[in-house]
């Protein structure tokens, strides 16, 4: 295992999530802390999502991504006139190509989910990823702008996919195999990007072939909007400065920690980002002790 993968125990208890959580001590290594005198650009996220119709999977994200310690979220939806996002999320216009000012501020994207896949989507997709040199998660129908496409080498280690197998086989062309892993590993090559392969395992591949298994939550997060909650979590981890990898690894597991407190059934992705603030707090990440010290 590569020094920087995770080390998990098989769980013999009645946790949901079948695996042991990371202990403070790990997710505090691997999500850095905001300082003492943070300020909210040192961690601010651009979501750049949603579409007429589509609107909620941007908000999902950006919540998420208020809630895992972004300190400053964008939200823009293509071509959308308005949008009545959450409170504290600042709403600006974008036309499809994707065209950006003021990015150098921002120190992660989130782009993809529900934005469409008309072809001016699809080019701005692609124009977008050619130019940014920022830590970004590609999601949703964003990845379907992937196919053929390769990251340059220098954001790589900071770029995240997070196809489940469907967006997979829009990617690459064809099926997930038996082997998952396999499937992950090779994706993350040919795009030099951390390949989060979302299913009841996820799996996590990087370039540099440091790859881990995760199963973490359960069937209750089989509903629409979870991943754009997933890919928020992740977004707001790489601006408080986590590589993709760690990123993504901590990602998945905190996503499915979110169901500890929620009941069995009739759990949508909205009720996922309301708990998050104290799963971050009860393993450690800005933490009360820490601040007071």
């Amino acid at each position: 295992m590569a020094v920087d993968s995770y080390s998990y125990t098989e769980n013999s208890g009645s946790s949901c999530c079948g695996f042991v959580m990371l202990d403070q001590s790990e997710l505090l290594q691997f999500i850095p802390s905001r300082p003492l005198d943070a300020h909210k650009w040192q961690s601010a996220c651009w979501v750049i999502a949603g579409s007429p119709g589509m609107e909620g999977a941007a908000i999902l994200a950006a919540r998420a991504a208020q809630r895992s310690g972004a300190g400053y979220v964008r939200l823009s939806v293509p071509n959308a006139e308005s949008v009545e996002a959450p409170l504290e999320v600042v709403v600006t216009k974008i036309e499809k190509n994707l065209e950006l000012e003021d990015i150098d501020r921002f120190a992660s994207l989130v782009v993809g989910p529900g934005i469409g896949t008309d072809s001016a989507i699809m080019e701005g997709v692609r124009g977008l990823l050619q130019k940014i040199r920022k830590p970004v998660v590609v999601d949703g129908d964003g990845l379907k702008a992937l196919r053929n496409f390769s990251f340059k080498e220098e954001v790589s280690v900071s770029t995240v996919l997070t196809p489940h197998d469907g967006e997979f086989e829009s990617i690459t062309g064809i099926k997930v195999t038996k082997d998952r892993e396999r499937s992950a590993v090779q994706l993350s090559k040919e795009t030099r990007a951390v390949v989060l392969l979302k299913g009841p395992t996820t799996v996590v591949a990087s370039p540099q072939g440091q790859i881990e298994k995760i199963k973490a939550g359960d069937q209750r997060l089989a509903t629409a909007g979870s991943g754009d909650v997933l890919s928020g979590i992740i977004g707001a981890f790489l601006a408080r400065g986590a590589t993709g990898f760690n990123a993504a690894c901590a990602g998945a597991l905190i996503h499915g920690k979110l169901l500890s407190k929620l009941p069995m059934t009739g759990v949508v992705a909205g009720d996922l980002d309301e708990p998050l603030p104290r799963l971050l707090e009860r393993f450690g990440l800005d933490s009360q002790r820490e601040i007071n010290e």
